[in-house]
């Protein structure tokens, strides 16, 4: 059974230690009366036995009127106590006293475990106006992102799914781990470069003349596009004045000249309409505060026969209503990574046709392909510690940040197979004038 609920645990701990503070405290004064306790039987055995007591040339024998006799005088039976356990010997008598000592430590350690569980459970990076950028600000001057997860800060695609050994999605989290260590799977960074050639093959780009990437992050779809369109000028943008100067100096060290990088809002672009041949967009719709003028705004900038792509993180539809569970787990989604909320892929798909500009709309689910994602960013981090350790020893605080990371992506992975998130990726082509 696995616990969905990790706030249950404290109970569990309190059930499991009040249980054995309670078997102790019966089974001492039982073991003080059975020590002096001489115990007189008469039994009737099956079959004729001959028993050996502590008193010489007993026996006993099936007596025809069912009884059974003893030779000589009654059967007695000793109890030989066994030597008492040096440790129960040397706490002496239970007493109240004692006994409430174990109660108020059971309830200490409950009350511990459930103050740890709220910490974790409770959003630390709220959306703002000023939020997104921000974050991404200090992920890209940390560099572990970079470190562990490349250039591309989304989601990998593990097709083909069936040579993936190292991974199944209802293990429990350290089965996961055991399993991800010792059979195969795909390399992590690699996953991502297939998600992007993928999305991509997905979309179906004729010859693309001018690219915009909304949410270029670093730069990483933003420089594939570039080389796979080497005739094709790219533009990515993002809220990220940090991602802006790290992408671009990527680009410049990778001797890619077609791509150039700018900060601006998506939901205000700068841009004529018309203007791209193809807008992708590769989870950037997490974060934007209303996803409608997101669409509407990629799709002005969608010249007449453009291709626009966009992959993003889903909820799932509204019927049936969210539980009261589902719900807390969506506020805590919501908040922890700075996402104002998700929309369900049905929402996605009518925003792009309430555009009247978009034609061939078409929808679909990668959840599956883009699973391993979730887990595989932690296992990363727990076969390779050298980085974020070394930043531990230099700020110690930032191991409760690298903890929270952890449980939030574990989070999303639960969400993920219970059905509650998808991964959607939606297309479409422009209408001509």
């Amino acid at each position: 059974m696995r616990w969905r609920r990790p706030v249950a645990l404290p109970a569990a701990l309190a059930a499991l230690a009040a249980a054995a503070a309670a078997s102790v405290a019966v089974r001492w004064p039982l073991a003080e009366v059975l020590e002096h306790f001489d115990v007189g039987f008469s039994c009737g055995f099956p079959d004729e036995v001959r028993a050996t007591s502590n008193h010489r040339n007993s026996r006993c024998w099936r007596s025809s009127h069912k009884g059974v006799l003893v030779e000589g005088r009654n059967f007695q039976a000793r109890h030989e106590p066994k030597a008492r356990l040096p440790e129960l010997g040397a706490l002496g008598p239970v007493t109240p006293k004692k006994v409430g000592a174990c109660v108020l430590a059971v309830l200490l350690l409950g009350g511990i475990w459930s103050r740890i569980m709220r910490w974790f459970r409770t959003p630390k990076r709220p959306y703002t106006d000023s939020s997104v950028g921000a974050s991404y600000d200090s992920w890209t001057r940390e560099g572990v992102l970079e470190h562990y997860w490349g250039e591309h800060i989304h989601m990998g695609s593990y097709t083909p799914m069936s040579i993936q050994k190292g991974y199944s999605k209802r293990d429990p989290f350290f089965l996961a781990l055991f399993r991800a260590t010792l059979r195969p799977m795909k390399d992590f960074k690699l996953a991502k470069i297939d998600f992007t050639n993928e999305m991509i093959d997905w979309c179906a780009p004729k010859t693309p003349k001018k690219i915009l990437d909304v949410g270029c992050g670093i730069g990483g779809s933003s420089r594939i596009l570039a080389t796979r369109f080497p005739d094709a000028e790219v533009t990515g943008i993002t809220l990220s004045p940090e991602q802006q100067a790290r992408a671009t100096s990527l680009a410049k060290d990778a001797g890619i000249d077609n791509a150039r990088f700018q900060v601006m809002n998506a939901l205000a672009m700068e841009f004529a309409d018309n203007s791209f041949d193809m807008v992708w967009a590769c989870e950037s719709g997490e974060h934007m505060p209303d996803k409608k003028k997101y669409v509407e705004e990629m799709s002005r900038v969608l010249a007449p026969g453009g291709k626009m792509v966009v992959a993003t993180w889903c909820e799932r539809d509204p019927t049936p209503p969210f539980s009261k569970s589902e719900r807390d787990m969506l506020d805590f989604l919501y908040a922890e990574w700075s996402h104002p909320f998700f929309i369900s892929l049905n929402k996605y798909k009518e925003y792009m046709l309430g555009t009247g500009l978009l034609d061939q709309v078409e929808t679909n689910d990668w959840t599956e392909q883009t699973l391993p994602s979730w887990r595989h960013s932690i296992w990363v981090g727990a076969w390779r510690p050298g980085f974020w350790l070394k930043i531990v020893m230099r700020r110690p605080l930032a191991l409760l940040g690298f903890l929270r990371e952890v449980y939030t992506l574990e989070q999303y992975h639960l969400s993920m197979v219970s059905g509650l998130m998808v991964y959607g990726m939606m297309k479409a082509t422009k209408k001509a004038s």
